[in-house]
């Protein structure tokens, strides 16, 4: 098994693990979200449809204040934002609340089918996506662009989640690898110039994010 890991800089490119799909359990308890009967997991079914459902970086000690919504001035807070903070999760241990989570960001519009595998017995505390797709090596960068939109969205609002990884099938040169992406709490600080955890703190903070997440 062979492991790449390419540091996420300030050019917000995410460090990029190559690794197979069965190599991410890090030897503690797993938690498993998934909607597949035949896997001896936790079944909690997202949708209606009943698809699948299924974050090692330190915790930042640094003092912030908390991130002003971009115009206070404007008449409210948008209709996503408070229904990202309505679903925001105490504890990663709280399976069914993090599935809830990703049910509102709608990952399965917005990228693919997938499951998640919760690390909550060890540090990281973390969360792999497991992705039904597979990105070509062209689209790779944009891809994990775009899934860094989402990991800082999760580390906001997973109160205890230190890093959120993702994992898809990459195609390159006619040949496909499993390719896992992640994103840890410091590093998000570092990409936002501001505790990532302090965009949690209420639906204003969260609209916050998103509109900075828009202008990047």
């Amino acid at each position: 098994m062979k492991t790449m890991r390419n540091l996420l800089g300030k050019n917000m490119k995410p460090i990029i693990i190559v690794a197979a799909v069965t190599a991410v359990a890090l030897g503690g308890l797993l938690l498993l979200i998934s909607g597949n009967s035949e896997r001896d997991q936790i079944p909690i079914d997202p949708t209606v449809e009943g698809e699948e459902t299924t974050a090692n970086g330190g915790e930042t000690t640094q003092a912030t204040q908390a991130p002003q919504a971009t115009d206070p001035a404007q008449a409210g807070i948008s209709k996503e934002a408070e229904a990202l903070f309505a679903a925001k999760v105490q504890s990663i241990g709280d399976p069914a609340s993090v599935a809830a989570l990703l049910e509102t960001i709608d990952l399965k519009k917005n990228v693919a089918n997938y499951r998640v595998e919760i690390q909550s017995a060890q540090q990281p505390l973390s969360l792999n996506i497991r992705f039904d797709k597979v990105v070509g090596e062209a689209d790779k960068d944009a891809f994990d662009k775009e899934m860094q939109k989402y990991a800082e969205q999760i580390l906001a609002l997973i109160t205890d989640a230190q890093e959120v990884q993702w994992t898809y099938t990459l195609k390159k040169q006619g040949a496909q690898e499993d390719v896992t992406v992640f994103l840890n709490e410091q590093q998000a600080h570092e990409l936002l110039s501001q505790s990532v955890k302090a965009y949690g703190e209420s639906a204003q903070t969260v609209d916050a994010l998103l509109q900075k997440q828009k202008g990047m």
